[in-house]
């Protein structure tokens, strides 16, 4: 994500809305003085909160070298992106949650005890507005609240997924592939698109090469590598087309298709025989 991307004109144009608001408010706070509740402070604090909480987005938005969302990810690693994560989650939400209901409060007291506190009828909708918009915030970051635990949720199955599949011949081709960093990590795991471990690990057609094999000359098609003694390899029942094991049982776990001809790979016993299969 580019940093115009991340921080445009409408951060700006909010600032100067919400340093407006404030002097304007600051200008009438005498006329607020017979409230019962003081909304006009409470009304200052929430434009403090907006403000806020663009402020620490935009700080988390830069400093983040990730392409997702950074308040979507529950796995930040800068020190800077998970105070701001922390920072908007654990204090600015629930604050402005808090606040909001307060407010709510306090302006219907003032309306039913002393609405002459309210020198015209423009405050008056501009406190209704103001509530509407503000709710809206709320919902708007329980939904992303809400969707960021479904993607780390996500993001450990797929892990276990893959801790069952990562053996010593996945790790010395792959590494630790068990362990992401984001919801965009393994996308295609993620939509359920491909078979389960079992499915994969009850998969036929698995051999070991053999120094005098001949039946498999050509590459890897995943890995771009020629298989060598000792090397696991797979051959798919369904079309024939043959990888190295630890290849394509990661690919299947994203995809169940043939890598090559898009072929269905089924769990069907019937496997192309090998002539030396082990």
């Amino acid at each position: 994500m580019q940093t115009s991307q991340k921080v445009n004109t409408s951060d700006l144009v909010l600032v100067i809305s919400l340093a407006y608001l404030s002097t304007d408010l600051i200008c009438e706070w005498e006329a607020f003085q017979g409230c019962v509740k003081p909304v006009h402070a409470w009304l200052l604090v929430s434009y403090g909160l907006v403000l806020l909480s663009r402020l620490v987005y935009m700080v988390g938005s830069l400093v983040s070298t990730q392409a997702e969302d950074f308040l979507l990810n529950l796995r930040q690693k800068s020190t800077t992106t998970r105070l701001m994560f922390s920072l908007t989650w654990l204090v600015i939400v629930p604050l402005s949650t808090v606040w909001t209901v307060v407010g709510s409060m306090w302006i219907y007291d003032v309306l039913t005890r002393s609405p002459q506190c309210l020198p015209d009828g423009m405050h008056l909708w501009f406190f209704g507005i103001w509530q509407v918009v503000s709710y809206a915030w709320i919902l708007i970051y329980c939904g992303l609240g809400g969707l960021a635990m479904l993607l780390e949720r996500r993001l450990r199955k797929a892990e276990v997924d893959l801790r069952s599949l990562e053996d010593a011949d996945v790790v010395s081709r792959w590494g630790n592939v068990a362990s992401l960093d984001g919801y965009t990590s393994l996308p295609a795991t993620l939509s359920g698109g491909g078979l389960t471990p079992l499915a994969i690990q009850g998969l036929p057609g698995v051999y070991m090469c053999a120094e005098e094999e001949s039946w498999m000359r050509e590459d890897c098609p995943i890995c771009l590598t020629n298989p060598k003694a000792g090397d696991c390899v797979r051959r798919l029942a369904a079309c024939g087309h043959t990888f190295h094991r630890s290849c394509v049982d990661l690919w299947l776990l994203r995809s169940a298709d043939c890598p090559l001809c898009k072929r269905k790979v089924t769990s069907s016993p019937e496997a192309s025989s090998s002539p030396s299969a082990q």
